[in-house]
């Protein structure tokens, strides 16, 4: 499987700001070649004279060109050692935003089909739901997981082949029943309830195969206090790249089990994964 490479700095490259650079300045340069030829035709000028000053256009211009390439290469190379530049091209970014900032990461193969447009970014919501009574430590995405609605649109824990997906935002939702019969989390309503102490004090974790992308962290950055955001929403100060054909494994350790009780029946949870993700144009 092809690898993805973060290490690839989060700054566009010199080749796409000289391109883009180029582009204006030709736009530039072609609306000052057809004001001078409307000056040579009201000036009478005739073809011989026409030709040396377009030579001498095409002299000053292909100077012009090289000083400012010379001068977005400065530019360049000191906004790329900028903390702040950095920063800056990340701060309130979307999930597609985060997504094309990133998109130099991705292997070459899925570069070119989304450049040819064989493949598409779209927004994905990756949901699963568990039962957490009598538990305290549960993993949230299953390779035993099938696809059902209202339980985990995801096969096996797995993106399929050439998926990639990265990760902006994961919800985490509580809800239970209203007796022992109301056993379905289906027909839960999720983000209703608050979350309880068992989980507020408990931990948070995730793996994508053998590696964790994300360390143990406290579910109180799950609260719902902050009223800018989504409900019970984390939003990752750095995405993570899910890659296809690779176990999802997040994880929810509690100190103790939310067990049947006063007005609480068959506790469960749904875990949303939030970003955006590569499919078949």
């Amino acid at each position: 499987m092809a690898e993805i490479n973060e290490q690839n700095d989060l700054y566009p490259s010199m080749e796409e700001i000289e391109g883009l650079e180029e582009a204006i300045l030709n736009k530039e340069e072609d609306a000052l070649e057809r004001e001078e030829a409307q000056d040579d035709a009201v000036e009478g000028i005739g073809d011989l004279g026409r030709s040396r000053r377009k030579t001498r256009r095409n002299v000053r211009r292909t100077k012009r060109a090289s000083s400012r390439k010379r001068s977005v290469r400065r530019s360049y190379n000191a906004g790329a050692k900028s903390v702040a530049v950095k920063t800056g091209l990340t701060k309130d970014l979307t999930s597609k935003g985060q997504f094309e900032l990133r998109r130099q990461q991705l292997p070459p193969e899925i570069q070119k089909a989304l450049k040819d447009a064989r493949m598409q970014t779209v927004d994905a919501a990756i949901y699963t739901v568990k039962t957490i009574k009598d538990k305290s430590d549960i993993d949230l995405m299953e390779a035993s997981d099938d696809k059902k609605s209202g339980r985990t649109n995801l096969n096996r824990a797995q993106l399929d082949s050439g998926k990639y997906f990265l990760l902006t935002d994961i919800v985490l939702e509580y809800a239970h029943g209203s007796s022992e019969e109301d056993n379905d989390p289906a027909d839960f309503a999720f983000g209703q309830f608050a979350l309880p102490p068992q989980i507020l004090n408990g931990t948070f974790e995730m793996t994508l195969g053998t590696k964790v992308i994300m360390p143990e962290i406290s579910c109180a950055v799950f609260d719902d206090t902050d009223t800018t955001k989504r409900k019970f929403q984390y939003k990752l100060a750095n995405p993570k790249w899910l890659k296809p054909s690779m176990d999802i494994t997040p994880k929810l350790n509690m100190p103790k089990a939310i067990n049947n009780g006063d007005k609480v029946f068959n506790p469960a949870v749904k875990v949303t994964l939030l970003g955006t993700i590569t499919e078949k144009a």
